[in-house]
């Protein structure tokens, strides 16, 4: 089951790179494209790490926190790569060849801003009922 659960965060990742690497357009040069996907990504990473650590500070889990806080990570790290990362790159790609006046641009980025930040609100409460379940699970087993 586990190796399954890997397998389809892996599929998450592939999708979402592929995804925004398309959406960055062909004229924008690849060494450009691969720093956009993996300054996103990493992005993408730290908001989630920080979710993550706000949603479950009062929640002690013991010797499974690490294997919870990993998965849940690397699983909503391409979740919010795919919802969000295409969108901006498609709008920096139209920005970059001048499809798109700076004006446009930086209400496309602040809408993608405002869309990351209600999905993280939402993943905050979401993480702090699976860090309970789980902690419930361990507490009835032991």
């Amino acid at each position: 089951m586990e190796l399954f659960i890997y397998f389809c965060i892996l599929v998450l990742n592939i999708v979402a790179i592929f995804l925004t690497y398309r959406f960055l357009g062909n004229d924008t040069e690849k060494k450009e494209r691969w720093i956009f996907i993996i300054v996103g990504v990493a992005i993408m990473y730290m908001l989630v790490s920080i979710v993550y650590w706000l949603s479950t500070k009062n929640i002690d889990l013991g010797s499974a926190e690490s294997t919870a806080k990993n998965l849940i990570t690397f699983a909503f790290v391409p979740v919010n790569g795919i919802a969000v990362l295409p969108f901006v790159a498609r709008t920096y790609s139209y920005f970059k060849i001048g499809k798109l006046e700076q004006e446009k641009f930086k209400n496309r980025v602040i809408l993608a801003l405002v869309i990351l930040f209600i999905i993280l609100i939402i993943e905050f409460f979401y993480f702090k009922n699976i860090q309970t379940g789980i902690l419930n699970i361990i507490n009835a087993k032991g």
